[in-house]
């Protein structure tokens, strides 16, 4: 995994923010977080995961970061844990992401599939402009790697044994459809957006509520 800490306006906590998939922090640099944040991505090696800051720690996770955060981070050690557009069953037809489609993503990744998926990511081609103004900065090869290494890694772990204290779903997901996300956390706080939700993500990097 790689990480990166982002200072905040407050340094005696600390947000962990475990990102989705081909992410890494460039397209939330620009949002006020008023922790400290150590941002957490690439999940082709989970044999690798952060050390946890010294005092208080705040575990958000989003995407396919919702199953890596509690595969490999300690609940005991955090404060809060909040998911946001994933789930802890990211490859099921009725709690995440339909199995076939899963694997038609990883088929067909490809400068153009990755293209679509992120149409499909931001909900529609305004939202994608914002989001390519800053996107991730890593190649197809390696985001296809990372996404290879996820599946398998998926389709022979268990799930979790790790209580998340809240959700967010988002009701246009068109990457984790909002039923299954309902499935899998039926007191989720439902929200407008799409799988990529900046809003949110910058309300609960800032302290509040999305």
């Amino acid at each position: 995994m790689e990480t990166a800490l982002y200072p905040g306006l407050r340094h005696d906590e600390t947000t962990v923010f475990f990102l989705g998939w081909g992410m890494d922090p460039t397209p939330f640099e620009g949002m006020a977080r008023a922790r400290d944040t150590l941002f957490v991505w690439d999940y082709t090696d989970l044999s690798n995961p952060p050390a946890l800051p010294e005092g208080p720690v705040h575990l958000l996770a989003w995407s396919l970061g919702v199953w890596a955060a509690g595969q490999t981070v300690p609940r005991g050690r955090l404060a809060s844990a909040t998911a946001v557009n994933g789930t802890p069953w990211p490859i099921d037809a009725a709690r995440g992401i339909a199995p076939k489609i899963f694997d038609a993503t990883l088929a067909g990744l490809s400068e153009a599939g990755l293209a679509r998926f992120r149409r499909r990511m931001c909900g529609g081609a305004a939202a994608l402009e914002g989001f390519l103004a800053h996107a991730p900065r890593r190649g197809v090869e390696p985001l296809r790697e990372e996404l290879a290494a996820l599946g398998a890694a998926i389709r022979s772990r268990p799930a979790a044994d790790f209580a998340w204290d809240g959700a967010v779903a988002c009701r246009g997901d068109r990457i984790f459809p909002l039923a299954a996300q309902l499935a899998a956390f039926p007191g989720a706080a439902v929200r407008e957006g799409a799988h990529w939700a900046p809003e949110v993500f910058a309300a609960l990097l800032g302290g509040r509520a999305p």
